[in-house]
């Protein structure tokens, strides 16, 4: 039913007592309707078919809204606003050999590690007299799970002996899943509150809306005089982690005014429609280590893998990359690291009667306190960062 008050779907047994009471209406009052019985089946039938047509009904209702809508109908949405959603992407890792001197390795030719996740190599590598050669390569397969550790890519997928030995001496970075709905309805809704150009929502929205970027921020001097931060007259200096350069000037270039000069020590050339060439520039934000301890007592309902995802919760919280190689946004940039929010995040985890968190800067020196973070700082912590001590 659709009033005033906004859409209400019937459900299975508002169905049931309408069709029951219409029955009884045209056939008597006293009209067997109970389930065991010819007409009650019918009636029961028909109402659970129905049922699933206002669920249709609710959804084909909800898709109007980016707070509702899922799925195709929430990419709908991303495409009138010219914002898809981000598709999940390969890792890239370099590849070290050695071989017989002088051998040509062709670009195409795939390795893998042992638990057979493959990268294909993307450039021509050919090994020197000492039969030492490196070269660019990229995961055959899409998603986080590609972000293997170093030293793991050391077989090949199909043998030659003129390869020794390969192995990757950096991980495999930058393979992300497809962005989930939670995570595309929030950019999508920060979008809408940065419409237009030029203005501050704006800018800010549309550096958040690049490829990568976890965090932004910037700092708009209005006046004709330079600022306390030593910003020039009518400037923008943004703030940002995440993302590549090109990417980021690109959306700096198309949202801040044609009369504001950028500033930061990153510098792109950007062209415009006309082909002239403009300098943008910006700052990657500074990140700040967090070091956690966690001590604990557990009891027989905290799981196996309790440890990892009680450091996969602290990681989601502050912010950084989990145990899956995802990056989770976590705290904003400026945003205070709270001890009392740690907590909160723990408690997701099943089997645990007590808990004690210490955090830092430093890993030799941790407390109880929470930890102020500059406004052009964002906190950050890493699975290897947080220690867990299971206490007796």
């Amino acid at each position: 039913m659709l009033d005033q008050n906004g859409f209400s779907k019937k459900t299975y047994s508002d169905l049931l007592t309408e069709m029951e009471a219409k029955a009884k209406e045209l056939f008597g009052e006293d009209i067997n309707t109970k389930a065991y019985t010819p007409l009650g089946i019918i009636l029961r039938i028909f109402a659970w078919f129905l049922s699933i047509v206002w669920d249709n009904i609710e959804k084909v209702y909800h898709s109007r809204f980016i707070k509702k809508a899922e799925g195709v109908q929430l990419d709908y949405h991303g495409g009138n606003r010219n914002l898809p959603r981000e598709p999940a992407t390969n890792s890239y890792t370099t590849l070290q050999f050695t071989g017989a001197p002088g051998y040509l390795i062709e670009t195409g030719r795939e390795f893998t590690t042992k638990s057979g996740i493959y990268f294909m190599l993307i450039e021509d590598v050919v090994l020197d007299e000492n039969g030492n050669g490196s070269g660019q390569a990229v995961s055959v397969e899409t998603g986080s799970s590609n972000n293997v550790a170093a030293n793991t890519i050391t077989e090949q997928a199909e043998p030659v002996e003129e390869i020794y030995t390969v192995t990757n001496p950096i991980p495999a970075t930058g393979g992300t899943d497809k962005e989930t709905n939670d995570s595309y309805k929030k950019r999508l809704l920060q979008a809408n509150e940065g419409g237009g150009k030029s203005t501050a929502n704006a800018v800010i929205s549309a550096l958040l809306n690049v490829p990568g970027v976890q965090s932004a921020t910037a700092v708009f001097n209005k006046t004709m005089e330079v600022d306390a931060d030593g910003n020039p007259p009518k400037s923008v200096h943004a703030y940002v982690l995440g993302g590549t350069k090109e990417d980021i000037a690109a959306a700096l270039f198309d949202s801040v005014s044609g009369t504001s000069q950028t500033v930061g020590q990153e510098e792109v050339t950007v062209k415009d429609i006309s082909g002239d060439d403009h300098v943008v520039r910006f700052d990657y934000a500074e990140e700040v280590p967090i070091y956690v301890r966690l001590t604990i007592k557990t009891n027989p309902k905290f799981e196996t893998d309790g440890v990892t995802q009680l450091k996969d919760c602290i990681v989601g919280k502050i912010g950084g990359t989990d145990s899956k190689g995802v990056i989770q946004n976590g705290l904003g940039m400026g945003q205070t690291v709270v001890v009392s929010q740690l907590y909160f995040a723990a408690s997701q985890v099943n089997g645990i009667d007590d808990i004690t968190i210490e955090i830092g800067t430093d890993a030799t020196n941790l407390g109880e306190t929470n930890i102020p973070i500059a406004k052009r700082q964002v906190a950050r912590a890493t699975f290897d960062n947080i220690e867990v001590i299971i206490s007796a």
